[in-house]
């Protein structure tokens, strides 16, 4: 079961359009059961009226929830059978407990409830359904045909009240709606006039503002050209303090140049002694580590020699043991260790010859690298020698070219310095003039200055009383229009106030003649209940009858179909007995033939 949104209250609100009504009895009291239909909320509220004490219990469903109640019932899964939708709620509508404040509250059950067995006489709209008679009385025809047409006055009136009501509602709705399209484009004008207003003085301003952006743009060009005279003059002054900068540092180079080539020429006879010791000591470390080697030769063929006789002469010990151990042995062992001692005599031959050969190559070596150490020398030597003529003759040459060097620098200086003098005497004559026309011109720029400065200050000025008054028409323009709009809000919240009280009005009086209408409704539905209730009284009592007489039926049916079973029985016991005795009677004369054959060739 889908779980409802449950609650209860003691006086209901309209939630919606009245889509369904009928009576119910739950727990001996009748109740109105009312179903409204809420498109806003999406929502089925039932609400059950009691009678007796005016109390409404009610019970809402979502339109998913609603539909997911029916899956299971195929003649009611399509959402058009509205009707029976609702008679099903309604027959399963049942009250529960709370176990904490034992409110009641409506919910819905498995099965219908019980007193559904008068329900089941009603209608969808709660009026009484015909009994299902053979036939109807003339009385019952008409009574039925007066009720038709009434039902018909009565929605077509209902049809006509309601159609009445939506026109006027439109009506009302047509006219708000032009009243509040008069307001908008109303203020839509206004706000127009305003903007056009704004964007006017706004173009003026903008046209004031270029026209001193233009004169302060020419002033500024003015002032341009001046810096750009002056820096140009800066910039000759920076030329010949550059030249003079460049001038000084070709003499401090030249000054370094020499330094440098003194120090390498110092480095380089250092690194000719340096170079010579270095060959000394060289030739000193080889003649060492020479006669070292021929040392450690000499030591080792020392070593070889004294390791191959003392190999020999462990040798013939170990030979000398085995034959004295191995005297005993056969002839053919002797001779065997024999042939061995040949063959590692032979080995040891061929070792030895290998050893001789390997010396005689390192002494042809060590004759080879001393040829080419001496060749090296002599070569070295020639070289060293072809290297100090070349040194000398650049020397005398560098010394030649010296000597000129400086008699033409000195003669160059002596010129260079009689044009300086002249130079500075023609910059001191035009740095004068300079200083003259600077005073000139700053005098000039000062004047000018203070001129534009005033200038600036009443233009400002005047600027800022324009702005102040165009700020406070604006500010007085934007009062008006709040006062207006407030007086209009005003007007507006009167309007909607006296409409909310109409409307609460008519709905108030909408509400009591629906509560009356549901008290003689209900009032119907009891008396009508109780008429219903007598008549089932007499139909229980028929039904009663019938089911008596037909339990005797029945009884007197039994009694019959025990008195077939019993002959039914007696006729099976005959025939069985009418079997059996047939059976014997076949079986003696079987016998009794069996008896005659056999007797027959006894006696031929």
């Amino acid at each position: 079961m889908v779980p409802p949104i449950a609650g209860a209250g003691e006086e209901q609100e309209e939630a919606g359009q009245l889509v369904f009504q009928r009576g119910k009895k739950l727990n001996d009291e009748y109740y109105i059961v009312s179903v409204r239909d809420n498109a806003e909320a999406a929502s089925v509220k039932f609400t059950a009226y009691e009678l007796e004490s005016s109390e409404t219990y009610d019970i809402s469903y979502s339109y998913a929830d609603f539909d997911a109640l029916f899956k299971i019932h195929p003649e009611l899964v399509n959402p058009a059978a509205k009707e029976g939708r609702y008679d099903w709620v309604v027959d399963r509508l049942d009250f529960a407990v709370d176990g904490l404040g034992g409110m009641k509250r409506l919910t819905l059950v498995g099965e219908p409830t019980t007193g559904d067995e008068v329900d089941e006489a009603k209608g969808p709209s709660g009026a009484a359904k015909p009994q299902h008679k053979d036939r109807l009385t003339y009385s019952e025809r008409i009574r039925l045909r007066q009720e038709a047409e009434k039902l018909e006055e009565k929605r077509a009136a209902n049809i006509a009240l309601k159609a009445e009501k939506a026109r006027k509602q439109f009506v009302a709705d047509l006219q708000e709606k032009r009243r509040l399209e008069e307001l908008k484009a109303q203020a839509r004008r206004q706000r127009i006039d305003e903007e056009r207003a704004e964007r006017r003085e706004k173009a003026e301003m903008q046209k004031h503002i270029d026209e001193e952006r233009k004169k302060r743009y020419q002033e500024n060009e003015k002032k341009r050209e001046e810096r750009i005279q002056a820096l140009e003059e800066e910039r000759r002054k920076r030329d010949l303090q550059a030249i003079h900068e460049l001038i000084q540092a070709s003499e401090e180079r030249k000054a370094a140049m020499q330094k440098k080539l003194e120090e390498a020429r110092q480095r380089k006879r250092e690194e000719e002694l340096a170079q010579q010791a270095d060959m000394k000591a060289q030739k000193a470390l080889e003649a060492k580590v020479e006669a070292k080697r021929e040392q450690q030769i000499a030591e080792r063929e020392a070593r070889v020699k004294q390791a191959e006789r003392e190999y020999l002469a462990q040798r013939e010990r170990q030979i000398a043991r085995i034959g004295q151990e191995k005297l005993e042995r056969e002839e053919r062992k002797r001779a065997y260790l024999k042939e061995k001692a040949a063959a590692r005599a032979a080995a040891l031959r061929e070792k030895h010859e290998r050893i001789e050969a390997w010396e005689q190559s390192e002494d042809l070596r060590t004759q080879n690298n001393m040829k080419k150490e001496r060749a090296r020398d002599i070569l070295m030597r020639d070289h060293i020698e072809s290297l100090r003529q070349q040194f000398e003759q650049e020397q005398a040459e560098a010394a030649a070219r010296k000597n000129a060097s400086i008699k033409e620098r000195m003669e160059r200086e002596a010129r260079e310095a009689e044009e300086a003098a002249e130079k500075a005497r023609r910059n001191a004559e035009l740095e004068k003039k300079r200083q003259a026309n600077i005073e000139k011109r700053e005098t000039q720029h000062q004047e000018k200055c203070q001129t534009y400065c005033a200038k600036i200050r009443d233009m400002k000025t005047a600027q800022a009383l324009k702005i102040r008054e165009q700020a406070d028409a604006v500010e007085q323009a934007r009062e008006k229009t709040r006062e207006e709009k407030m007086r209009e809000t005003e007007f507006r919240a009167e309007q909607e106030l006296a409409a909310a009280r109409v409307q609460a009005q008519r709905e108030e009086n909408i509400r009591q003649k629906e509560m009356e209408r549901d008290r003689k409704f209900a009032a119907m539905i009891k008396e009508r209940k109780q008429q219903e209730q007598q008549a089932m009284l007499e139909a229980e009592a028929r039904r009663h009858q019938k089911r008596q007489a037909e339990k005797e039926l029945a009884q007197k049916r039994e009694e019959q179909e025990q008195q077939r079973r019993r002959q039914v029985q007696l006729l099976e016991e005959e025939r069985d007995a009418k079997i059996r005795q047939r059976a014997s009677e076949r079986n003696k004369r079987e016998q009794s033939r069996i008896g005659a054959q056999g007797a027959s060739p006894t006696g031929g």
